[in-house]
């Protein structure tokens, strides 16, 4: 289903009309004449995007064989080792440069005899003249070149791979090219099966590309069959879901029927070599807030979706069915990690209750990335475990539990830092709404009474009182005592009332009141200090002290309290 659904995405893209080509960027046009006389190298790279390279023109292309250790020559649109016969970097031997020049000469004659024109003719006389191919490769050197730029050829003005001509000629090779015939796994119809799977251009992969499906041993195969013959997949269903699935991959994939446009990115990039994309049977505002929200949320789509059930807008279409792939590149093949369907009506159901939970006060709509970069040491992305980040993701979109990891490295960045962040807040309170069904507000509850969350709240107040007293200290008790504190309130808590009682008495007597006042508040109920807090309880203390601390910059910024004695902060 998942691999049809990616066909039928590629379809109504309108990514297959021309199912043999393909979108690749190529830095190169040859310009040839009759004969095969060299008219020049036009170098198709423009100026850079802001943070970007400089890329290459994207045309579309015949599609590429997805050759790996081997030699292989694509068909007139290929590096310069094929087409030139040169590499920049002479990482080549002469002989390998020799054969596969000699592998793309070849191609080039077999289209012309199938295919007689004289922009064929005129290639392969260029391509067999050492003179004419030493004048361009003189031009493309003084010019600079890399060992991946593509060449394409140019005759009259006019691109030879998009000739009419040889654009049936490589349709028919590119067919005539499959095994036998059997069902294809995907459409069901009886076709030949593809050798190779068209490669994907995954991150963490090869440059060159990686395949989903592929078999390179005798222990992968069964019932006499070889190689991808057992995974049948017809060449049609085969370009369906490899070209859909590149267009995932890309943030910057040519739309086919807006000349200059680039189709909406629909991936998330989980870790350097792990990534999540997504799609719908229907194009939904849901999907460009979740390609978004793990870097960058637009804070009018997330008021957007909060409002939502509160402004009568109709909910998606239950038919409307919602697909999500995890995928990592290896040096081999792509890993399908996991694959999840639902609905865009769960899905933004999901979203809306993930937003919710993460509300505290002091922030907006918080990037998923900038949470999880709140668990690790210097917020360093390239730190998060993958798994972590993917399993996070996916209790996200489908509304499961969140892993048990994300409440222990939050409570841990907390302790070794001696502070809770509104980052940290918002993971601790999604994790205890969600996975301990612990009603929690987005600021403070004076009504809550679990142990943990009064000693942080109990925490919070202490350092204000010694904020206050001290005129603003460097270094306070949170700095000295928070890891113990919240996890063995008995060792230090009543070392560190008494020596509040000490601060309160510096104070004056309206402001010893008024601090009396909401130490007895926060300690109603706490019997006695626990020895010991278990994990659960250290997310509420974190908690608490957050709210509590939130609620003193709260009252400082409106002025309120001044009455009773509490300056600004």
């Amino acid at each position: 289903m998942i691999l049809e659904s990616l066909k039928d995405l590629a379809i109504r893209e309108g990514l297959l009309a021309n199912p043999d080509y393909e979108p690749r960027p190529v830095a190169w046009i040859l310009a040839v004449g009759t004969g095969g006389k060299f008219g020049g190298a036009i170098h198709t790279t423009g100026e850079a995007e802001p943070g970007r390279k400089p890329r290459a023109k994207v045309m579309g292309i015949p599609r590429r064989n997805g050759r790996t250790s081997g030699a292989a020559a694509d068909f007139l649109v290929d590096k310069s080792e094929y087409v030139l016969g040169v590499h920049p970097e002479g990482a080549r031997q002469e002989k390998d440069l020799a054969e596969r020049l000699g592998l793309f000469q070849q191609s080039v004659l077999d289209a012309l005899a199938a295919a007689p024109g004289d922009a064929l003719a005129a290639v392969s006389a260029f391509l067999q003249s050492d003179a004419e191919r030493a004048r361009a490769i003189e031009q493309i050197s003084a010019e600079g070149y890399e060992s991946n730029d593509l060449f394409a050829f140019q005759f009259d003005d006019r691109l030879v791979h998009d000739l009419p001509e040889v654009q049936a000629y490589f349709s028919v090779s590119r067919r005539s090219a499959g095994g036998a015939g059997r069902q294809c796994l995907i459409c069901g119809a009886r076709a030949p099966a593809v050798r190779k799977h068209p490669l994907l251009k995954v991150p963490g992969g090869t440059t060159s590309g990686v395949a989903l499906v592929s078999f390179n041993s005798d222990a992968f195969e069964s019932y006499g069959l070889s190689g991808s013959e057992n995974a049948g997949v017809c060449r049609d269903c085969a370009d369906g879901y490899t070209t859909a699935l590149n267009r995932l991959l890309s943030d910057r994939y040519p739309d086919p029927r807006n000349p200059g446009q680039t189709l909406p990115r629909r991936y998330v990039r989980l870790s350097p070599d792990t990534t999540a994309v997504f799609w719908a049977d229907e194009e939904a505002p849901i999907l460009q807030l979740l390609t978004d929200f793990f870097d960058a949320p637009r804070i009018e789509n997330v008021g957007d979706l909060l409002e939502s059930p509160r402004s009568g807008k109709a909910p998606p279409s239950v038919s409307n069915r919602f697909y999500c792939l995890i995928v990592s590149g290896g040096q081999g093949r792509a890993v399908l990690r996991g694959m999840h369907t639902g609905t865009v009506g769960q899905l933004e159901l999901s979203i809306r209750a993930y937003f919710e939970s993460i509300a505290v006060e002091g922030a907006g709509p918080i990037s998923l990335g900038r949470l999880l970069e709140g668990l690790v040491l210097q917020g360093k992305r390239e730190n998060l475990p993958r798994a972590l980040t993917t399993e996070v993701f996916l209790a996200i979109l489908f509304q499961r539990k969140f892993p048990a990891t994300l409440l222990a490295r939050a409570v841990a960045r907390c302790r070794a830092e001696q502070k809770v962040t509104r980052e940290r807040a918002a993971i601790l309170r999604a994790y205890l709404i969600r996975n301990l069904d612990w009603e929690v507000s987005v600021g403070l509850d004076l009504e809550n009474t679990n142990a943990g969350y009064r000693l942080g709240r109990l925490m919070a107040v202490l350092e204000r009182v010694q904020g206050v007293a001290q005129k603003n200290p460097n270094r306070t008790i949170v700095d000295r005592y928070y890891g113990a504190a919240s996890t063995r309130p008995a060792t230090v808590f009543p070392r560190l009332v008494a020596l509040a009682q000490h601060h309160l008495r510096k104070l004056t007597e309206g402001r010893e009141i008024s601090f009396q006042k909401r130490l007895g508040e926060v300690m109603d109920g706490i019997s006695e200090f626990p020895p010991v807090l278990p994990l659960e309880d250290q997310g509420r203390f974190a908690l608490g002290y957050y709210h509590q601390r939130q609620e003193f910059f709260k009252k400082a910024d409106t002025g309120a309290d001044v009455s009773e004695g509490e300056e600004e902060l």
